[in-house]
């Protein structure tokens, strides 16, 4: 080869290099940036949660830039509304992956929602890490893609069971459970029948309503019927409050407990007479207590967020903080993957977590690749609606099936 052709060949390598671009990066990842996507509720039936939910992810990823991102990339997120339901849900995935180009979902809102974009997640090979669900199905069976943390909703119907026959010392009590017709249901229901039949107690009395109903008296009088000792309130935000003002007005006498998702004093507000008191199952750490996560939590929320959830004790609920620890997993698997950051990479960097704590938010977190699922733990507490405030009734105690 002349030197000519020599000049000539090197030449148009330059040229192709220059129309080709840099090497593929992976989707969602720039030198500078990692983008992802957060389906929250912001106006639907339980948008009380889901604000807080969408609001802590902000704010920690704020604090996070703050201090020189995560192998010198900034977190930017883009949070989408899907109104607490499924189909809004998917039409909002689909926008971030076509349109924002994200590079993984973090901490998608509520069963149902979340369980409406794990098709999309497998398709993608796009990560859901972690899912705001408690359903077993977000892991079980295995989801490649899928990734959660807290105690699962069977685990807290055996929780609740135990507690009910331990610590209320009711006798083969008779239960009902007043649930959302999907997953998250099923598990309560699975739970019970589990210790239904771990106890020898009478059948378990069960009644559900769709995610968007705003009517429960025939729920209330149906159960009322079966006569049960203890009754599960296994309910979204409102659905919940309602349920109880119902129970209320019917003159029912039962003891009420709430599953976690009623974990927060303006529920019980809501709830009425029957709310001031209520016994609620708590997976997570509460704005008052004095554990590091907790100060960093309130430190950050006050720092970027101002007002909107101060003061904290009586504004931060449990699903603000659930989307505080979702957004701490997903940035330790971002740490671990290192700064060559793809998709496969974090898959297997959030598979070697193993014992992780979430600075006292809640208990060790582990997973493995054959597990995307963290055992909880849980306590139970009594609402106190007039100092705004849950109180700890008991230590907390592991929990698995």
């Amino acid at each position: 080869m002349t030197r000519w052709s020599k000049l000539v060949l090197a030449l148009a390598v330059c040229a192709l290099a220059v129309w080709a671009g840099p090497a593929a990066a992976e989707v969602g990842v720039t030198p500078t940036e990692i983008r992802i996507g957060v389906v929250s509720d912001l106006t639907g039936p339980t948008a009380i949660g889901g604000q807080g939910m969408a609001d802590a992810i902000i704010s920690y990823f704020k604090m996070v830039n703050d201090a020189g991102g995560i192998h010198g990339r900034k977190v930017k997120v883009i949070v989408e509304d899907c109104a607490y339901s499924p189909a809004k849900a998917v039409a909002a995935a689909m926008k971030l992956t076509a349109k924002d180009k994200i590079f993984a979902f973090v901490s998608p809102w509520g069963t149902a929602p979340s369980t409406a974009l794990f098709a999309i997640a497998q398709k993608n090979k796009i990560p859901l890490a972690p899912a705001c669900a408690l359903s077993t199905t977000v892991y079980k069976p295995f989801k490649k893609y899928v990734f959660a943390a807290g105690t699962n909703y069977v685990d807290q119907s055996l929780f609740i069971v135990d507690y009910v026959i331990n610590v209320l010392k009711i006798k083969k009590p008779k239960i009902a459970i007043f649930c959302q017709d999907d997953d998250w249901g099923k598990d309560h229901v699975r739970g019970l029948e589990i210790a239904r039949k771990k106890y020898g107690l009478p059948s378990i009395a069960v009644q559900t309503y769709k995610y968007d109903a705003v009517e429960f008296k025939s729920q209330v009088i149906n159960l009322m019927r079966q006569k049960p000792d203890v009754v599960i309130v296994a309910a979204a935000i409102k659905s919940g409050a309602m349920f109880l003002r119902e129970a209320y007005k019917m003159k029912w006498k039962a003891v009420f407990i709430g599953s976690n998702t009623l974990g927060f004093w303006p529920t019980l507000k809501l709830a009425g007479p029957y709310g001031r008191n209520l016994l609620v199952v708590n997976i997570f750490a509460m704005p008052d207590e004095n554990v590091p996560g907790m100060k960093k939590l309130i430190a950050a929320s006050k720092k970027y967020l101002g007002k909107k959830w101060m003061p904290a004790q009586f504004k931060i609920h449990p699903y603000y903080v659930y989307g505080w620890l979702n957004a701490m997993i997903f940035a330790e698997g971002l740490k671990r993957a290192g700064r060559n950051l793809t998709r496969a990479g974090f898959i297997k960097a959030m598979e070697g977590i193993k014992n992780f704590d979430p600075e006292g938010i809640m208990g060790p977190i582990t997973y493995s690749a054959k597990s995307h699922g963290s055992p909880g733990y849980a306590r139970m507490t009594r609402g106190d609606v007039k100092n705004k405030k849950f109180i700890v009734l008991t230590p907390w105690k592991y929990v698995k099936q």
